[in-house]
């Protein structure tokens, strides 16, 4: 952590950009299309260019196929991909790109005997069964595949693909750990590097151009033997390396295959506070998974043998007042900046932010006994209107920063660092001084943002200054720089 508070401020910085995107599967899978209209509208204006669509393959498939189920067929009569088909067109004509995330598996593609206990679709899944899901995915989402509900055109083309979500959780794979000799092993790297190879085999089989992301790792865990497992623990396993990061090959005959490596870091309090164990991973120590990716890909144990990006694929918090120990409105824009910008010099080229709009009542979770709980999750961007009505949902202040991200950390006395995220490359970008609450704002600087569209560069600014930047017609919230060096 006290390496990337320095790199924040110092460098090196990386050469790429970072992209963003919104995780919303209620809105964009809602049968009316108005809604999904209006959510992809706001989804746009925010800055993002990828939406992340859950695909729940359980609920897709018949429960009882037959035995003629040709499970790699997606116009199988056993599918129902009618939801789905729509999301996707609905996502491709308002000129964002799906990524479509595979969870949860049907009763017949779980181990038998099941334990009773497992949450519902992941007890052991089958990898033969979800590589000729991802196979069915892939050719309906190829760009050649007939719209069932008009045939002369062809459903568009997907070309991301992630298989599972949070795999170190039993709420979406188990078992996390089986005894071995009197002591706990991990187990569920070992059912994931198998569920992973397989959809990684069934995507590619149809269309080896397309990208395969590995299911983003939840950010904590708890200790062995008890439920979920720690971030960096599952990685280690789930790439082949030893707790050295040295490879460690004994045992794994095939490593695990994949184009892009997830993670949802901890993002409960300050961004700037390191996760309370090695283990873990928060914001401020997303590096912890830069090593280790770099590692496995010198170890040639994350392939095909390249160099992979780093992608968080959900990345939230809860809102105050809706929430007793959410963010207040003063600081959503800062986090989400200072976050956004933490990530960005930990490599990260990818963060998409999850729930546009807060979920109303709230999100829906399974109980192991097969119950449904309604948990209250005030996350979105926006805040749910009345009754949840989506049309009067009103944005909070994480909106504006994330659509205009503002993080200035001043570097010595006489230079502060500007950094901001645009929305294209080559930006031009006023920055403002306001010399007390309320006053006049000035402009003291025409800056531009790089190819990447990621403003960074020195300012000399003596004391502490109130700052904004301005472009177009976005406006960042106000950032105070002390006049000594950021403390971080």
């Amino acid at each position: 952590a006290r390496a990337q508070n320095r790199a924040l401020l110092e460098g090196p910085f990386p050469q790429g950009g970072l992209a963003r995107g919104v995780s919303e599967g209620t809105l964009l899978l809602d049968e009316e299309p108005a809604v999904r209209e209006l959510a992809l509208s706001r989804i746009r204006e925010a800055g993002a260019t990828i939406v992340r669509i859950p695909v729940d393959w359980r609920a897709l498939v018949n429960p009882d196929p037959g035995p003629g189920f040709e499970a790699a067929n997606p116009a199988s009569p056993a599918y129902d991909f009618a939801p789905l088909d729509a999301a996707v067109l609905s996502a491709v004509s308002a000129g964002l790109t799906p990524l479509l995330v595979v969870s949860h598996a049907p009763a017949f593609a779980e181990a038998s005997p099941r334990w009773p206990y497992a949450y519902a679709g992941s007890w052991d899944p089958s990898p033969e069964a979800l590589q000729a899901f991802a196979s069915a995915l892939a050719l309906r989402y190829d760009g050649s595949f007939p719209d069932p509900q008009d045939p002369p055109r062809a459903l568009p083309r997907v070309r991301l693909f992630q298989g599972w979500n949070e795999p170190n959780l039993e709420r979406y794979l188990a078992p996390q750990w089986v005894a071995v000799h009197g002591r706990w092993t991990a187990f569920s790297p070992l059912i994931y590097r198998e569920l992973l190879n397989g959809f990684y085999a069934g995507v590619k089989s149809v269309a080896p151009g397309d990208a395969v992301v590995a299911a983003g790792v939840a950010p904590d865990g708890e200790p062995a033997g008890v439920g979920r497992m720690t971030p960096v623990q599952f990685l280690r396993a789930l790439l082949c390396l030893a707790s050295t990061g040295a490879p460690s090959l004994a045992g794994c005959p095939d490593p695990p295959h994949f184009d892009v490596l997830d993670f949802h870091p901890l993002s409960v309090g300050n961004p700037d506070v390191p996760a309370p164990s090695s283990l873990e991973v928060s914001i401020s120590d997303a590096a912890k998974l830069t090593r280790l990716l770099g590692q496995a890909e010198r170890a040639r144990t994350a392939l095909p043998a390249a160099a992979k990006p780093l992608w968080v694929t959900e990345l939230n918090w809860e809102s105050a007042p809706q929430s007793p120990h959410g963010v207040p409105a003063r600081l959503q824009a800062q986090y989400i900046s200072r976050a956004l910008h933490r990530l960005w010099v930990a490599g990260v080229s990818f963060v998409a932010w999850q729930f546009l709009v807060d979920p109303f009542p709230g999100v829906t979770e399974e109980t192991p006994t097969g119950g449904v709980v309604e948990i209250p999750r005030p996350a979105g961007l926006y805040q749910a209107g009345p009754g949840g009505n989506p049309a009067s949902a009103t944005p909070k202040p994480f909106l504006q920063g994330f659509t205009f991200p503002f993080d200035p950390l001043r570097v010595n006395a006489r230079q502060v660092r500007v950094w901001a995220l645009s929305m294209h490359p080559g930006q031009a970008v006023l920055l403002q001084r306001q010399k007390r609450a309320g006053g006049a704002w000035r402009t003291i600087a025409v800056l531009r943002a790089g190819p990447n569209a990621v403003l960074n560069t020195l300012v000399a600014l003596r004391g502490a200054v109130r700052l904004r930047v301005l472009s177009g017609a976005l406006v960042s919230a106000v950032s105070l720089v002390p006049a000594r060096r950021s403390q971080l």
